[in-house]
């Protein structure tokens, strides 16, 4: 006798999949990065001549520091041989306003990269220690910390979640649809309370394999092991924050 075997998929959450409280998360490459300039190039009369040059060279001063941050992490990446990967997380971290705190000369191109990297180590649990990096790499450690403190201050817990479920998604091919999808998913699991001591990378996997679970159904979903391997974390751990994920909405759906 033939048993069909039936596919159980997670069940569609309550909302609009077509309307999106997010605000933009468009994923722009690493060099486009680099070469846009925050400052849009307007005309200007001749008193506003002096406030249009300094506001151009604090624009030319942003994208050669951050550039020369790009250069130097992936130096450190290539000493350290951690996976490229890591660079399009931590260039994330280096926002306008983070940039615009580090300006000074002593906050220097391979002591801001260090420090953007160790952020992205500890948040990924890579198994690599800041004394194995300082042995490798000559830099003040107390520079270092005060640039770690400055990127955890400007990086709160939502944008980092939000971060690596770009970086997932951008990896994977995925649009800025379902990204904003995802973290539409991401606000209905805050007000549900499901997080809770839960890594930002395995908060955003989850999200990410259960997101693509309900959008790509006809597809049999995403695989665990390829959202692991961009998330950098074990398949077993972000899988128990699915079934967190899972389960709740399953009960929400059936209310």
């Amino acid at each position: 006798m033939n048993t069909q075997i039936r596919l159980i998929r997670p069940p569609v959450p309550k909302f609009n999949l077509n309307v999106f409280e997010t605000s933009n998360l468009h994923i722009i490459p690493i060099e486009k990065q680099i070469k846009d300039s925050k400052c849009n190039p307007t005309s200007l009369d001749n008193n506003n001549s002096d406030t249009s040059s300094q506001s151009s060279q604090e624009c030319n001063f942003d994208r050669k520091k951050l550039s020369a941050i790009v250069e130097e992490m992936k130096n450190v990446i290539s000493i350290l041989g951690l996976n490229e990967d890591l660079l399009k997380i931590a260039i994330q971290l280096f926002q306008p306003q983070l940039l615009s705190e580090l300006k000074q000369k002593k906050y220097t191109p391979i002591a801001i990269a260090i420090a953007g990297l160790i952020a992205v180590i500890k948040l990924t649990c890579i198994p690599i220690t800041q004394k194995k990096i300082f042995a490798k790499i000559s830099v003040s450690k107390y520079l270092i910390k005060k640039i770690l403190l400055k990127i955890r201050n400007n990086n709160k817990f939502e944008s980092v979640v939000q971060i690596f479920i770009k970086t997932i998604s951008y990896n994977l091919g995925f649009n800025e649809r379902f990204i904003k999808f995802c973290v539409q998913i991401f606000k209905k699991i805050q007000q549900n309370n499901l997080i809770q001591k839960e890594r930002e990378n395995v908060i955003a996997a989850a999200i990410v394999k259960y997101s693509g679970d309900i959008i790509f159904t006809h597809r049999g979903g995403i695989r665990p092991s390829v959202i692991a391997q961009q998330a950098k974390c074990s398949i077993g751990t972000f899988k128990m924050f699915y079934k967190k994920i899972y389960e709740k909405f399953s009960f929400l759906s059936k209310n």
